[in-house]
């Protein structure tokens, strides 16, 4: 766990500053272009979106940008607020108290860190070109990590944590998460790629604290109980038992 953690948070420090210094400009530019088809390079958007905040998509948007915004809606602040909240009622009341206030934790520890690095990072400019001239899109130049991304990776552990029967239905849903929110035009590659980054540390430290806890009583009362269990030594009762033990010097 100790190596995945760093590992992880490595990757994470490393990627980021590949995008503060503008090493991933030249990918988001040809993905803008590219596989973006949802976007629309004059929107000005902010960290929460008042559409997905309140509904998952515009009423007047085209039928599959709809299926994708519908599709993202679970990683929305509002509604995954909600599902995190019932699933951590369901650890409290089957008595996983500490499990419940861990991932309670990694889901605001997941909408801090978005909202940190949104607000105190920059990106060089992305551009969207339109064969006439490149369109500068102001609404990407903090939109790094994606939260959505972020989101999706601790709702969906957390549904396979206490639902393991569906962890496979979570992986495939968390997978195709990314990939939807740059079709859609609500992300660049790598505002998703951070944001997955980011999720997966969150939630690797949630089960290494999860594990860390669950251990300290297990071995305490192993401990006792290994101690209680352990025969003592019994001194010798019969005369023959008697003449036949060493005698102490």
């Amino acid at each position: 766990m100790a190596r995945a953690l760093a590992l992880t948070g490595g990757a994470l420090a490393v990627f980021t500053v590949l995008v503060v210094t503008g090493a991933m400009t030249g990918i988001d530019d040809w993905a803008i272009d590219h596989v973006m088809p949802g976007l629309d390079p004059h929107s000005h958007g902010g960290i929460v979106h008042s559409t997905g905040l309140w509904r998952p998509f515009d009423l007047d948007a085209v039928w599959w940008v709809k299926v994708l915004d519908a599709y993202l809606y679970p990683a929305s602040f509002l509604v995954s607020a909600l599902v995190v909240a019932a699933l951590c009622a369901v650890l409290a009341r089957r008595g996983a108290v500490v499990p419940a206030v861990v991932w309670l934790g990694a889901w605001l520890g997941a909408n801090a860190a978005e909202l940190v690095g949104k607000l105190g990072l920059g990106r060089p400019e992305v551009h969207w070109s339109n064969g006439i001239r490149p369109v500068h899109v102001a609404a990407f130049d903090h939109s790094y990590p994606s939260g959505h991304s972020a989101r999706a990776v601790v709702l969906a552990a957390l549904v396979a944590y206490v639902f393991p029967r569906v962890r496979y239905a979570a992986a495939a849903w968390v997978v195709l998460v990314p990939a939807a929110l740059v079709v859609a035009g609500d992300h660049t590659v790598s505002d998703v790629v951070g944001g997955t980054l980011l999720g997966a540390l969150i939630v690797l430290l949630a089960h290494a604290m999860i594990g860390a806890w669950t251990r300290l009583p297990t071995s305490s009362s192993s401990s006792s109980a290994g101690s209680s269990a352990t025969p003592r030594p019994s001194s010798p009762t019969s005369p023959a038992e008697r003449s036949t033990s060493p005698t102490p010097s």
